[in-house]
């Protein structure tokens, strides 16, 4: 079965230093996403490539996330091992954060191949779908969460 992508795109007010603040603290991005039931890290090292984080879903479901490439302020790619409830065998995902006029053009690139063979490409495009609007949320709640904070715009 082939892999999917998924690519989302938002231009956020946000500088990307105000941006990479809340995406490099790689642990606990639950506290500023509603998307998510909860982070924790897994192990002690919390930032930069090999930090690891387990990772509950809404409503159901878990995974655990390694990075994979830290490019500070710039990019954050993971590789994603989900559960037995989540319906991938494995994932990858990169942020790329870009100075875009006053603000950030943010891109969120996933990877992922479904579980199931022939049904996995059937539910494809739904989980596409879901994907999308799950990663469109989780940009814009960054850039409010942000925007909050008051850190550096």
């Amino acid at each position: 079965m082939p892999e999917r992508q998924i690519t989302v795109q938002r231009r956020m007010s946000a500088s990307p230093g105000a941006l990479w603040a809340l995406f490099a603290d790689f642990p606990n991005l639950a506290n500023h996403w509603r998307g998510l039931r909860a982070t924790r890290p897994i192990g002690d090292q919390t930032g930069g490539v090999g930090a690891r984080r387990h990772v509950e879903l809404k409503p159901i479901g878990s995974m655990d996330e390694t990075v994979t490439t830290w490019e500070e302020r710039r990019r954050i790619g993971t590789r994603n091992q989900p559960s037995a409830s989540v319906p991938f065998k494995h994932a990858d995902s990169m942020l790329t954060l870009e100075p875009d006029e006053d603000g950030t053009l943010a891109t969120f690139d996933y990877r992922y191949l479904p579980r199931g063979g022939a049904l996995g490409r059937l539910t494809g495009p739904l989980i596409d779908k879901m994907l999308t609007a799950t990663f469109a949320d989780m940009l814009l709640a960054t850039d409010e969460a942000a925007f909050r904070s008051g850190t550096e715009r």
